[in-house]
């Protein structure tokens, strides 16, 4: 036995029993999560040591996903099928190239296009990793290398017997032949990349030894890493606020009941007809209403509905999080329910329950709410790449309209559920609720997801114009 493989044997029962301890720990105190993205040059080593970590960890608590260019959904946003895929707090995951496949796939393309959409896609991981990092989860990036001469003897080995030959894939190989460019598009990526949230490591894939050694060990110090720090995580504390700056409202006129049944069956009829064309199965469309309690958003989202196919669009009733939710980032509910093209998704609330409700009731810490505003926006702008109409509305409802729509609900014995103390609470709080949605509106607007500030006293109005501005999205972005 060399001295090397004598001191693998001398390390690894300890190391064996703080992955084990280090993982229970986690998966009791569940505040956060272990991302582990896999890469690596063929035969390097990767699925050996996923393997190896798995023996050595408690395999209920871990997940294991590839990540291939041919399996991506073109019918939802490219960073979809990774949302959907993230661990829960307590839980450590596996990913074979993660993220970074079909950005290297770009990378190694030949056309300009392709270079172009590998910098859009690096932008898009980045921004990812900062984010999921912030929200508890720790994201390891490690890329296992070989030279050129080590990987043509191992893949010629695993070629020329017949139990392994059906490892070796023709990617392997054209990754063999193109070795050179390869390890450069990927020491640009790890430059491009690595930053203080997530960090790249890389490990000579040579010796099996090592290379699991120094894995469980990266393993072990980032579970341990997260145990600190979730136990030195600062309470949240409402955030403070001032005088309410006006919002600006968008005008409406009101109409008497036989206009407004006369205009509502030409907007539905309308919105059937283009959510109906051929172009829309192209697109799609997300619309996301908030608003104070009693504004009218359900009315509203009726309205809508009456129009649609029901096997085309979800409505989405946004409340708190469940169990479930909490034991992921924030965004990750709403990843779930993006709509794939030609559907529609309504939200009754939406992601923006971190910059008004957690803000304004101090369920979220400052930090957290006042980072949110840029992890919004890149959002929907990744909903809007790829080619899905998104609206936003402010239904603005006055206190006293309010007030007199609570009463008016606690006297009807069928709409007596609608009001209850959290509404109570809300309406005590509606300045700091006036200023935080002037906040959030002027920091999230943009011309391919624009707010809509409706007044909503007079709910006929509102409905009508929340139908006449969802036509008019949509429309534009079909084409006449």
């Amino acid at each position: 036995m060399t001295a090397r493989a004598r001191n693998y044997e001398r390390l690894m029962p300890a190391l064996n029993d703080e992955l084990l301890a280090r993982q229970l720990d986690t998966r009791k105190l569940a505040k956060f999560s272990v991302a582990v993205i896999v890469t690596g040059v063929p035969s390097a080593g990767r699925s050996e040591t996923v393997n190896k970590l798995i023996e050595w960890l408690d395999p209920k608590y871990v997940s294991v996903r590839a990540f291939a260019e041919s399996d991506a959904d073109s019918s939802h946003p490219p960073m979809w099928r990774y949302w959907r895929a993230l661990p829960a707090f307590g839980r450590v995951a596996f990913y074979f190239w993660g993220w970074y496949g079909e950005y290297l796939a770009s990378v190694l393309g030949d056309s300009r296009k392709a270079k172009r959409r590998a910098e859009r896609e690096l932008e898009r991981i980045r921004q990812l990793e900062t984010m999921l990092s912030a929200d508890g989860v720790r994201v390891v990036k490690i890329h296992l290398d070989l030279d050129a001469d080590t990987q043509c003897k191992r893949l010629k080995k695993l070629r020329g017997n017949k139990l392994t030959r059906w490892r070796v894939t023709r990617e392997d190989l054209w990754l063999a032949r193109h070795h050179k460019a390869f390890r450069k598009a990927i020491e640009n990526c790890i430059d491009a990349s690595d930053q203080p949230s997530a960090r790249w490591h890389l490990i000579d894939g040579a010796d099996e030894h090592y290379r699991e050694v120094r894995v469980g060990e990266l393993l072990r110090d980032e579970m341990q890493a997260g145990l600190g720090q979730a136990q030195k995580a600062v309470p949240a504390r409402t955030g403070k606020t001032s005088n309410p700056p006006p919002l600006r409202r968008e005008r409406i006129r009101k109409v008497d009941d036989e206009e407004y049944d006369r205009e509502l069956e030409q907007l539905q009829g309308k919105l059937a007809r283009l959510t109906r064309r051929s172009k829309f199965r192209k697109h799609g469309l997300v619309l996301a209403f908030e608003g104070m309690d009693a504004a009218g958003k359900g009315g509203a989202i009726r309205r809508i509905t009456h129009a649609l196919d029901a096997r085309q669009y979800q409505v989405v009733p946004v409340s708190a999080p469940t169990a479930e939710e909490r034991l992921h980032p924030y965004l990750w509910r709403f990843w779930r329910d993006v709509p794939e093209r030609g559907h529609i998704a309504i939200y009754d609330r939406s992601w923006y329950g971190r910059v008004l409700v957690e803000r304004v009731r101090g369920f979220a810490a400052p930090a957290d709410w006042r980072r949110a505003y840029a992890e919004i926006c890149e959002f929907e702008r990744q909903l809007t790449e790829h080619g899905l109409v998104v609206a936003k509305f402010w239904l603005q409802v006055s206190k006293a309209e309010q007030l007199r729509r609570f009463k008016e609900r606690d006297e009807d014995p069928l709409k007596r559920f609608k009001v209850d103390p959290e509404d109570w609470t809300n309406r005590s709080l509606y300045d700091a609720y006036q200023v935080a949605a002037a906040e959030m509106i002027q920091r999230t607007q943009s011309p391919q997801a624009r707010w809509h500030v409706v007044p909503a006293d007079d709910k006929k109005s509102a409905r009508l114009h929340v139908l006449r501005v969802v036509c008019e999205a949509v429309e534009a972005a079909l084409g006449r």
